[in-house]
C-alpha cells in the first residue's frame, strides 16, 4: 500500500534536474525505430513519433509532447520531472524518492496528465499566481469545481460532469506534492498537499468498482443492424470483392503515364462504333464526379460521360486534350443514340433479397466512384459483424492485422473452430502482448471479406478506424441514397448512438440472459458462448478471458433479479409449477419468514430490495436459466440430466438434456407459459397435417399433450399466496 504524502519533512529545492542531460527513451526502456528522433530531457517538445512499440490506440498527437503550451517555464520543468519520473520508475534518482509510483505508466496515459498539467498551470497564470509555493487548499477547491462542469455549448446548458471524468484533474494536483523531493523547477509550500489524507477518487466520490454504466444496443436498434450488415458480408459481399478484384487488375495491365493521343484516335473510333453496333451505353461518371463539373459550369451533352473509364475501353488512363476535343462531335451523337450507363457490374449476379428470398441483381452498374463507396461500407459491416460477434475492445480491433485469420482448428464432431490473432492492450505493458480470439464462422468470413477488400500488405491495420457511429451514420445514408436498402429487402436502421464498448457489452449481456437466443438470423447465441469459453479456456491469462468474466458477473446478476421475480410473483400468489415446485416455495416461505422477523426485530427503510437480494443470494447462484424451465441445481444426485448421462458427480446441469416436467429440481413459471404453448401449438400443426404419417402422429401426440399439461399446471398454479402475517 502506498504511503501518504508527509507534511513535516522540509523540503529543499533542486539547483540541477536529476534527469539533466538523459535520453528519455533509454531510461524508460521505450524502443525506437532505427534513424527516429531522440528526445532529451531539456527539449522543450519531446516527440515519440518513432516508438516501435507505440499501439494503434495511441495518435499521433499522442506522439508528441509539446511543454511550450504551459507559459510560465519553471512549470514546464516541473511537468517534465513528473511525467518522467512516472515513466522511467526504476531510475535511481526516482527510486530514492520516497512516494514515487512504482509502476510504470504508458506514454499515451501520461499525454492525458500532460494535457491536464497545461490546463492546471496555466489556469494559475490566469490567477496572477507565479509560484507553486502560492497554491492553496482553496484555490485547489475553485479549480476543481470549475473543470467539474461541462464546455459550454451554443444551445445547451452545462452540465456537471460524472466524478470518473475529473479524478484525473485531483490527481495531477497531488502529484506535485508526491514528488516534491524530486523536482528542481517549483513546488508547493512545505507541509501542503491537496485534499490531504484522501485519494483522488474519494475527493470527487468516484466508486471504481461499481456497476457498468455502458448501456447495451437496444434491440430495435440491433436487429435491423446485423441484419444489414449480415447480408452485406454473406450475400453482396463475395461479388463485390470479385469485382475489386478484377478492376485492380485491370487497371494494373495500364500504362503508368500518357494519354492517349490524336495518332491513337482510329483504336478509339473502332470500340465506339462496337457500341453503336451493339447498343452498349458509354460509360457514365460517378456523382462526385458530376457535382465537380457542375461547380466549375461544365455542361453540355458530355457532362455524364467517364472519360477516364471509356479510356480504359482501349487500355489508355486518359484521353489528352487534342484528342478529346477532336472526338467531342462522335461523343455527343452516339450519346443520343445509346444513352450513358455506369460501366461496372452492368451483368450483376442474382442473390436472394434478406425478406423474402426474391432474387435480385446484387447490384445496380456502378461507376469508379460508386464502386469505392460500396467497399467503404462493406468494410463497415465487416467491422460491425466482427465488433458485435466477438466482443473485442476498441484497442484489440485496431490491432486486427491484414493476415491475422489463424488456420481453423478441427473439433469433435466435424465441426471448425476459428482464431484470430490480435493483441492484448488494457492493463499490459505499453504495447500490449500478442492474443488469440476464438471466433464464430461468421467472424472469420466477415474479416477474410474486409481483408480481400482493402487489399493491404500483411501486418497492416485492417480496418483502420473504429469510430463506429460516424460509420453507421454513413452507412445508412447510403443505403437510402442508392436504393439498396429497399431492392435488397433490408430493414430501416434507427437512429441511436453506437460504439465499439456497447456492442460488447450487448454481448455479453445477452450471452448471460438469453440461454439458447438469436442474436440475428442465422447467428446462433449458444455458438458465440461455446466460442467465447474455449477461447477462454484455451488462453485464462488472455482478453477473451476478461471478456468471459464480464458475462459471469452479469450472468450472476441476471439471476439474482430472476430469482427475486420468482420470489415476488410467489408472494403475489404467482406460484411456480413443476416438480421442483414445492421445494422452491418452502425455499421462499423460509426467505419470507426471515424479513416478517427482521421486520418486527430491526425496524428500518429497505431499498431497491438490497436485503432481499442478500438473502436470496445463495439461491440465485444454484439457479441455470433453461430456455422453458428454471434449474434449481442443489443436489447433483436429484438431477435427472445427470443421471441419464450417467454423470452424477457433475458441478453443472445438462441444460441441454433438461427433462423439465420430469426433474424434482426443475420450476415452469408464468414466463415459461409461451414457449410451452407455441409449442403444443406447433406440434399440433403437425398432428392435423395429412401429409405427416400416422406413427409419426402417434409419436407426437404424447409429446404435445406433456406441453399442454406443463400450461394448464402452470395457470393452476396462479391462485394461491403465501400467508398472510
Amino acid at each position: 500500500m502506498r504511503r501518504s504524502v508527509s507534511a513535516s519533512l522540509p523540503r529543499h529545492r533542486r539547483v540541477i534536474s536529476v534527469f539533466a542531460q538523459v535520453d528519455l527513451c533509454e531510461i524508460a526502456g521505450l524502443r525506437l525505430a532505427e534513424g527516429a528522433m531522440r528526445p532529451r530531457f531539456e527539449q522543450d517538445r519531446w516527440v515519440f513519433s518513432g516508438l516501435v512499440d507505440a499501439h494503434r490506440m495511441m495518435t499521433e498527437r499522442e506522439q508528441i509532447w509539446d511543454f511550450t503550451e504551459i507559459i510560465n517555464p519553471q512549470w514546464r520543468v516541473v511537468a517534465k520531472e513528473i511525467l518522467l519520473a512516472m515513466l522511467a520508475p526504476q531510475y535511481e534518482a526516482v527510486l530514492e524518492c520516497a512516494h514515487a509510483v512504482r509502476a510504470a505508466r504508458s506514454p499515451r496515459t501520461l499525454y492525458g496528465f500532460l494535457e491536464k498539467y497545461i490546463e492546471w498551470f496555466n489556469w494559475l497564470t490566469e490567477k496572477g499566481i507565479t509560484s507553486l509555493r502560492g497554491v492553496s487548499q482553496e484555490l485547489c477547491e475553485r479549480y476543481l469545481e470549475e473543470r467539474s462542469w461541462s464546455v459550454p455549448r451554443l444551445g445547451r446548458p452545462r452540465r456537471r460532469l460524472e466524478p470518473y471524468s475529473t479524478v484525473a484533474h485531483v490527481k495531477i494536483l497531488k502529484l506535485i506534492a508526491q514528488y516534491g523531493e524530486l523536482l528542481s523547477g517549483d513546488t508547493y509550500a512545505a507541509g501542503f498537499v491537496p485534499w490531504k489524507g484522501k485519494t483522488a477518487t474519494q475527493v470527487v466520490g468516484y466508486k471504481s468498482k461499481g456497476p457498468n454504466l455502458t448501456p447495451p444496443v437496444p434491440d430495435s436498434m440491433l436487429q435491423p443492424l446485423l441484419a444489414t450488415c449480415l447480408h452485406l458480408v454473406n450475400e453482396v459481399g463475395p461479388h463485390l470483392a470479385d469485382l475489386l478484384e478484377t478492376v485492380r487488375a485491370d487497371r494494373a495491365s495500364l500504362p503508368a503515364s500518357g494519354g492517349i493521343t490524336l495518332a491513337q484516335l482510329p483504336a478509339v473510333r473502332q470500340a465506339l462504333e462496337r457500341m453503336r453496333t451493339s447498343g452498349e451505353p458509354l460509360p457514365a461518371a460517378d456523382d462526385v464526379q458530376l457535382r465537380k463539373r457542375s461547380t466549375l459550369g461544365e455542361e453540355g451533352p458530355l457532362k455524364h460521360l467517364g472519360w477516364e473509364a471509356l479510356a480504359r475501353t482501349v487500355g489508355a488512363c486518359r484521353f489528352g486534350y487534342d484528342a478529346r476535343q477532336a472526338l467531342v462531335p462522335e461523343l455527343t451523337a452516339l450519346a443520343t443514340e445509346v444513352g450513358f450507363q455506369p460501366p461496372l457490374a452492368r451483368q450483376a449476379a442474382a442473390v436472394p433479397r434478406a425478406v423474402d428470398g426474391e432474387l435480385v441483381p446484387w447490384t445496380l452498374p456502378l461507376a469508379d466512384g460508386d464502386l469505392v463507396f460500396m467497399v467503404d461500407h462493406a468494410v463497415t459491416a465487416c467491422l460491425v459483424v466482427t465488433c458485435a460477434l466477438s466482443g473485442m475492445r476498441t484497442s484489440e480491433l485496431l490491432e486486427i492485422e491484414t493476415g491475422c485469420r489463424l488456420p481453423a482448428v478441427a473439433t469433435p464432431g466435424g465441426g471448425r473452430r476459428f482464431r484470430l490473432a490480435s493483441r492484448l492492450i488494457k492493463g499490459q505493458k505499453f504495447g500490449g502482448v500478442p492474443d488469440e480470439w476464438v471466433v464464430i464462422q461468421q467472424v472469420d468470413r466477415a474479416v477474410a471479406l474486409a481483408e480481400r477488400l482493402v487489399n493491404r500488405p500483411a501486418g497492416e491495420a485492417l480496418f483502420g478506424t473504429i469510430g463506429l457511429a460516424g460509420r453507421l451514420k454513413n452507412l445508412r445514408g447510403w443505403l437510402e441514397r442508392t436504393g439498396n436498402r429497399e431492392r435488397w429487402g433490408l430493414p430501416v436502421i434507427p437512429q441511436g448512438p453506437l460504439s465499439a464498448r456497447m456492442l460488447r457489452r450487448t454481448l455479453s449481456l445477452t450471452i448471460a440472459e438469453r440461454p439458447g437466443g438469436l442474436l440475428a438470423a442465422k447467428v446462433a447465441l449458444k455458438h458465440i458462448s461455446v466460442a467465447t469459453t474455449e477461447g477462454y479456456a484455451a488462453r485464462p491469462g488472455g482478453s477473451q478471458r476478461l471478456f468471459h468474466a464480464e458475462i459471469e458477473e452479469a450472468e450472476e446478476a441476471h439471476h439474482v433479479q430472476l430469482t427475486v421475480e420468482a420470489f415476488r410473483d410467489v408472494q403475489a400468489g404467482r406460484m411456480p409449477a413443476g416438480p421442483g415446485a414445492r421445494s422452491l416455495i418452502e425455499a421462499f416461505l423460509h426467505v419470507d419468514a426471515q424479513l416478517k422477523n427482521a421486520a418486527r426485530t430491526d425496524p428500518k427503510i429497505l431499498k431497491d430490495d438490497r436485503h432481499l437480494e442478500g438473502l436470496l443470494r445463495k439461491q440465485a447462484r444454484t439457479l441455470h436459466v433453461g430456455p422453458a424451465n428454471f434449474c434449481w441445481f442443489r443436489d447433483p444426485s436429484k438431477a435427472l440430466c445427470l443421471r441419464l448421462a450417467g454423470t452424477p458427480n457433475a458441478t453443472k446441469p445438462l441444460v441441454g438434456m433438461c427433462d423439465s416436467a420430469r426433474c424434482p429440481q426443475a420450476t415452469h413459471h408464468p414466463c415459461h407459459r409461451p414457449v410451452w404453448a407455441g409449442q403444443a401449438t406447433a406440434i399440433d400443426v403437425f398432428i392435423q397435417s395429412p401429409r405427416v404419417a400416422k406413427g409419426e402422429k402417434a409419436r407426437l401426440t404424447p409429446e404435445r399433450d406433456r406441453a399442454l399439461r406443463v400450461v394448464a399446471e402452470i395457470d393452476a398454479a396462479q391462485t394461491v399466496s403465501i400467508g398472510e402475517d
